[in-house]
């Protein structure tokens, strides 16, 4: 469980540091006057990477960057046209290859930890998928669960002892 623990603590890390360098990504588009988020849900989706490297590689045309949307985006062409006017300098086009980069070696890291997780929670694999039966319980919630309080609930005496030790109290349910 320690070793559970450890993994799961790490990768919730790098899950809050990729949220950073996605930010900063974002700082970078409105410095430059593109307001790529205004229209596309998720910048780092495959679209929004594909005009990521595309603005990258020198592209300044609005039209030529809007081609590049797929799926449900495409509807949205016209509104990427005008997101995607803007000033993007050598300097901009610099903190987003390195901040692409970065996210790009996170999510490795992520998947990395993932795979290790998989590995040290199989002999709680039943626990595991008993507590996603839970309404709002998804499987990495569910490993978190397991990393943190353990599958031996005999060191709680009542529900209530448990709350508190999770700093779930009082009354919360």
């Amino acid at each position: 469980l320690r070793e559970l623990r450890d993994l799961t603590r790490q990768r919730a890390q790098l899950v809050a540091e990729k949220a950073t360098a996605a930010n900063r990504i974002q700082k970078v588009l409105e410095d430059a006057n593109i307001k790529l988020a205004s229209v596309a849900t998720d910048v780092l989706g495959v679209s929004g990477r594909d005009m990521l490297e595309a603005i990258i590689a020198g592209q300044d045309d609005p039209e030529q960057l809007a081609d590049k949307a797929r799926r449900r985006l495409r509807k949205k062409i016209p509104e990427l046209q005008t997101a995607l006017r803007g000033r993007v300098t050598a300097h901009h086009r610099f903190q987003l290859r390195l901040l692409l980069d970065h996210v790009t070696h996170l999510e490795g890291l992520i998947g990395r930890l993932g795979g290790r997780i998989e590995e040290v929670l199989a002999p709680f694999a039943e626990a595991a998928e008993r507590l996603t039966t839970i309404p709002g319980v998804e499987q990495r919630t569910a490993e978190a669960v397991i990393a943190e309080i353990g599958t031996d609930m005999n060191q709680f005496p009542t529900a209530e002892h448990l709350a508190s030790w999770a700093g779930m109290c009082p009354g919360n349910n």
